[in-house]
Order: C-alpha cells, then sequence, then structure tokens
C-alpha cells in the first residue's frame, strides 16, 4: 500500500540533523596500537584510544582545561593522557588524575561515546548512548566472516542522500539499467531500520555488468537494511555468488559526507583456504561493490540540500524520509504515526 504523498517534502529534510543518531566507522582496530588517534566528526575533534586492559575508549578530543588535542597525548596505564599538563581520562571520560591539584573539578570530564569493535573496526555511536546494538545480517555471525575495507568515497552532498539511493528504485533503471522483474517492497525492519528489496535483471550495456552476468548470473535479488541513516547493510543474492556489503555514513564539516564501503565474505573451513583464498575473495568482492556504486558516487558529488521536489513514481523515497525524520534523531518507529 503507497504512502499518500505529502505537498512537499522540504520541512522533513531541513528538520534532519547534521549527523543521524546512529552507528559509524571511525577507523580501525589496528590503528590504535599506534597510539591514540584523531578523528574529525563534521566541527567536532575526537581521539579514540585503546586501553592496556583491551577495552575502546572515545573521547571529545579537546581537552576541556585548555583545549588541547588529546591525540597528541599517550596512553598511561588505561588512561588517556593530555599533551599538555599531563591530566588523564578514562574510557568513560573521566578525569582520574591532575598533577597539579589534589581534587578534580566536576567540568573536568570529556564527553564518551558508545564504542563496538567488529571484525576489526572500530565504530561510534553518535550520541550518549546506543539505542540498538551494531547491527549484523540476519541469522549471521560476525565471526564467521571476513571483512575487506573500506573504500572511501568523499562526497559533497548531504548525508541524507546517500541512504536514499536504496529507496531510489528508478535510478537504477536510468543509472545501472537494471530491469525490475518485481515491484519494490519496502518494509520496517524494527524500530530504528526500514528495509527495501528489489528482483532485477542485470543488462548487458557495459564491461561490469557483462563480467557480473557471466561469473555470478543475470538475475539479483537486493536487499538494503538502512539503520538510522548512518549505517547500511547491503546484501545481493545472485545465481551463484551471495554478496554482503555496508555503508558506514560519516557527515563531515561543511556539508559533505565520506561514505566508507566494506566486503563480508563467509571464512573458508580449511586453514588453507583462510590463509590464501579468502584475501583474494573478499578483495575481488569490495571491488565489485565498489565498481558498482562508483556510479552513484560520481552523482551524488555536487548534490545540495534543500527542498525535494518528488512525483507520485517516488513513493517510496517519500516513505525513507518520513522515517528518517523520526530515527534519525532517536525516535523509534512505533512513537506515533508514521
Amino acid at each position: 500500500m503507497k504512502t499518500e504523498m505529502p505537498s512537499s517534502l522540504a520541512v522533513a529534510v531541513s528538520d534532519l540533523p547534521q549527523a543521524p543518531m546512529g552507528w559509524s566507522f571511525l577507523c580501525k582496530d589496528k590503528d590504535l596500537a599506534r597510539g591514540p588517534v584523531g578523528i574529525n566528526y563534521l566541527d567536532r575533534r575526537l581521539v579514540a584510544f585503546r586501553a592496556r586492559s583491551g577495552g575502546v575508549g572515545i573521547l571529545d578530543g579537546s581537552c576541556q582545561h585548555l583545549r588541547a588535542d588529546l591525540s597528541q597525548g599517550r596512553l598511561v596505564g588505561d588512561c588517556l593522557e593530555c599533551p599538555y599538563h599531563h591530566w588523564r581520562f578514562a574510557a568513560d571520560g573521566r578525569c582520574v588524575e591532575i598533577p597539579q591539584s589534589q581534587s578534580i573539578p566536576g567540568f573536568a570530564r570529556q564527553r564518551a561515546y558508545p564504542v563496538q569493535v567488529r571484525n576489526g573496526l572500530v565504530f561510534m555511536w553518535n550520541g550518549s548512548r546506543a539505542l540498538y546494538p551494531l547491527p549484523f545480517y540476519s541469522g549471521l555471525q560476525p565471526e564467521d566472516y571476513v571483512c575487506a575495507g573500506p573504500l572511501t568515497f568523499a562526497l559533497r552532498c548531504p548525508w541524507y542522500m546517500v541512504g536514499a539511493n536504496g529507496f531510489d528504485f528508478q535510478h537504477l533503471r536510468t543509472v545501472h539499467q537494471r530491469e525490475l522483474l518485481e515491484p519494490p517492497q519496502v518494509w520496517k525492519e524494527g524500530e530504528f531500520a526500514l528495509a527495501s528489496r528489489t528482483v532485477s535483471r542485470i543488462g548487458r550495456g557495459n564491461r561490469y555488468d557483462r563480467l557480473v552476468r557471466l561469473s555470478a548470473g543475470a538475475e539479483a535479488r537486493m536487499t538494503a537494511i538502512n539503520w538510522s541513516g548512518s549505517l547500511v547493510l547491503v546484501s545481493v543474492e545472485l545465481e551463484r555468488i551471495t554478496t554482503y556489503g555496508m555503508v558506514s555514513l560519516r557527515p563531515v564539516a561543511g556539508g559533505g559526507v565520506l561514505a566508507h564501503i566494506f566486503a563480508f565474505l563467509r571464512r573458508s573451513r580449511s586453514a588453507l583456504g583462510r590463509l590464501v583464498f579468502d584475501s583474494l575473495r573478499i578483495l575481488l568482492r569490495l571491488y565489485f561493490i565498489g565498481r558498482f556504486l562508483r556510479d552513484d558516487a560520481i552523482l551524488l558529488n555536487g548534490v545540495r540540500g534543500g527542498q525535494l521536489n518528488l512525483i507520485e513514481a517516488d513513493w517510496e523515497l517519500v516513505r525513507y524520509f518520513q522515517w528518517l525524520s523520526k530515527s534519525a534523531h532517536g525516535i523509534p518507529a512505533s512513537a506515533g504515526s508514521q
């Protein structure tokens, strides 16, 4: 059943936050082995570090004292030490030691963010409390899979336009030359996720499509689950191969967004397969995912925010933006009518 078409979506778009409240990739776990890592998130400076006991902390990166960059500091036990006056902060943001003072003032606390580490990747929740665990593909266990990436697209467009691609079924015909074999489906996947599914026939218009048809088959069943506008899990069932990809979005200052692309592959059962073949197979999957998304990245680059003038054929996009106007703010789908 189609959602009733509103007269304008300008209000829904203008009400979206600068960054959605959800999970985003920040860095690789191995990067933290060298010490604290500084990351820019919109106009904020963040710092990620691994405590000696193994836990990972993500804090606001400007020290509450004199705004020094904590990513220039060093680890002392389980704490991050500011490079300027050696104030020490725990992974939860508490200041636990000030060399020049016997007492610790109330303001001496860095904002801390929820963290999850998976498949060697560090994810941060944009908010003080995670509303749901870091998602994975339904029925699959992350430890059974290897991961490759990220491929990174730096796009000059609003973050919400990247996720909109999963519900813009018209562009599958016009940009990717896919023939839709069934009507697209859109449904809520719990309180904070919106899913779409398409069944399409791959064209023969370019070398990439012909290679996909030859190696994997001509029919593609694609499911994309968008979590809060910040993380998209995609699975594509081809006739001979199933591909798993993930798109993580991190808004940057100036209205742009970093789109980090990952591929997942089930680990081989044999030691030889894990040692030799998995790395090659996963890199090939990442290449094909990146090649498919390249045309989208080119067309999204330079898209500006503002009023969206949609038509009846865009009803799935209408539903996406109506859902996003709640989910991106951390409001569950069951909170009022959509």
